[in-house]
């Protein structure tokens, strides 16, 4: 027992030292097996099982960065795709419908769509957009801050607008199988409310992203962040179900209005009241 005692203690200092953790788990799990109140030692089995996990993280961390650097492209689209269907799945945990994979499906599809267009259009932006428009204005503060607010409404008043939700609703409406005209309807009924909560979240957002954040980080940045305005978007406007619905009932009124049509006499007429829930007069 004191032998196995001692070649315990040896195990985890040389795990500790090495972060060999398959040495660590081998030698706790045969510790545990043995059962016979061998003595151990709960503090620095604890440090080793520490010092594992950072190195671990560590380890995660140093493939992401080279990832990036050699994938830059494929990397940040995974990584907003990973993020969006992660952000949709917790709006549709809130629900009691059963999960909806079209529109997850939606969701990532547009997200790696988008961090494609923010890999190649904040380049431009950056080159751009440097200081020279908010600069007069903001003279108490540095250039660099000016630079990153003029960066940052380039692409919250620019982008956002006239190429983020185009797409968006095009995109998650064809994915969704919701005809045009709902599409529409969808658009029309959310943009707005949208865009005002967009400006409030990603204004601030973005100056960080441009002013503090290294720029081959940035989009994995932004990817994090977009894990809570994921979960906002597919709260307002994730499920296109409700406009195909509200179309398809109105379609199925029509077709009741004509057939009665079709039945009556010849000059009669037919009240619609009865068909589009208004009272009848």
């Amino acid at each position: 027992q004191e032998l196995v005692c001692h070649l315990i203690y040896l195990t985890l200092d040389i795990a500790k030292k090495t972060m060999n953790l398959r040495s660590l788990v081998f030698f706790s799990i045969a510790a545990s097996a043995v059962g016979f109140g061998i003595p151990h030692d709960p503090t620095l089995l604890a440090d080793v099982v520490g010092h594992g996990a950072m190195t671990m993280a560590d380890k995660i961390a140093h493939t992401y960065t080279d990832s990036l650097a050699q994938h830059p492209l494929y990397t940040k689209m995974a990584t907003g795709g990973i993020l969006a269907t992660a952000g949709d799945a917790i709006a549709q945990s809130r629900t009691e419908d059963a999960y909806d994979r079209p529109r997850a499906l939606s969701f990532m599809a547009f997200d790696m769509c988008y961090r494609a267009l923010q890999h190649v259009s904040f380049p431009v932006i950056v080159a751009s957009c440097h200081g020279q428009y908010l600069g007069p204005f903001m003279t108490p503060f540095p250039t660099e801050y000016a630079a990153a607010m003029e960066q940052t409404l380039a692409s919250q008043l620019g982008i956002v607008p006239f190429l983020y939700y185009p797409v968006f609703f095009a995109l998650t409406a064809t994915i969704q199988g919701i005809t045009p005209h709902a599409a529409v309807q969808r658009a029309q009924e959310n943009f707005l409310p949208l865009m005002k909560r967009n400006l409030l979240f990603w204004i601030p957002v973005q100056f960080i992203q441009f002013g503090f954040i290294d720029e081959q980080l940035q989009i994995p940045f932004l990817s994090v962040a977009g894990l809570c305005w994921t979960f906002i978007l597919s709260v307002a406007a994730g499920s296109a179900k409700s406009y195909n619905s509200s179309e398809e009932q109105i379609a199925l009124q029509e077709n009741a209005i004509e057939g009665a049509r079709k039945d009556q006499p010849f000059g009669s007429t037919v009240s619609t009241s009865s068909f589009s829930g208004a009272p009848s007069r």
